[in-house]
């Protein structure tokens, strides 16, 4: 009963919007790593995110989703093609999407919108990698950088697992020229519906930032979240 509720719903919503006489914008944002570190979530008591807040209080709020995995290969993959990663075998950084047996033929929801009449573009990260292969135009916006060439806070192991104040100023962060991008083409007149993807690479490690936003964080206020004590009892 659940899975003929659930293909009712998909059924709705493409004839709600593949359907209709004026077919309505789509605007896809995906955040890296957020978790449920939102103040209209109440993950984290120090979150200060008044943006994603006003948005929620706009819509609608799934106050107990749960993503597809823990990882983002899988999880990316499963929600842009509707398939659970046990169906597809998409389980962790690999195999790529157009790799798995199951995927490689099935296209993915800008690829299904396009079909539909639709305008797609994208900036930043949608999916795991090589965006550009699903989206009729794409901004590519530099990735996780940029970098200090010399590490801040750990001078061994990974650089990514490295944080500090870096770079000085937010125009060189990759998710400001995607924000930028973004709100270029929402201010432009479009002959044709769009659905745009817009991808942000943050709070995904390394963790820079320019100085304002430690400032508005000092180290000896920081509330570490809550991890059980036994939390790794349940694994094999």
């Amino acid at each position: 009963m659940k899975a003929l509720i659930i293909l009712l719903s998909l059924f709705t919503f493409q004839s709600l919007i593949f359907g209709a006489t004026k077919k309505p914008n789509v605007l896809l944002i995906s955040i890296d790593d957020l978790n449920d570190w939102v103040g209209c979530m109440g993950g984290h008591p120090q979150a200060k995110t008044p943006n994603i807040d006003r948005v929620a209080k706009m819509g609608t709020l799934f106050n107990n989703a749960h993503c597809q995995s823990p990882v983002c290969n899988p999880s990316r993959a499963s929600m842009m093609t509707g398939r659970y990663p046990h169906t597809s075998g998409v389980y962790f950084l690999s195999p790529d999407l157009k790799e798995a047996p199951v995927l490689k033929n099935l296209k993915t929801m800008p690829e299904v919108f396009a079909d539909h009449g639709y305008k797609t573009m994208a900036a930043g990260k949608i999916y795991h990698t090589r965006d550009h292969r699903f989206f009729q135009s794409y901004k590519p916006t530099g990735g996780f950088g940029p970098r200090p060439k010399k590490k801040i806070s750990q001078p061994h192991g990974h650089s990514l697992w490295d944080w500090g104040i870096f770079p000085n100023d937010d125009k060189a962060m990759p998710d400001m020229k995607c924000a930028k991008w973004a709100v270029d083409q929402l201010s432009q007149k479009h002959d044709k519906p769009f659905f745009m993807g817009v991808g942000f690479y943050r709070p995904h490690v390394p963790m820079f930032a320019t100085k304002k936003w430690f400032d508005m964080h000092p180290k000896d206020k920081i509330k570490l979240p809550s991890v059980p004590g036994d939390d790794l009892k349940d694994l094999s």
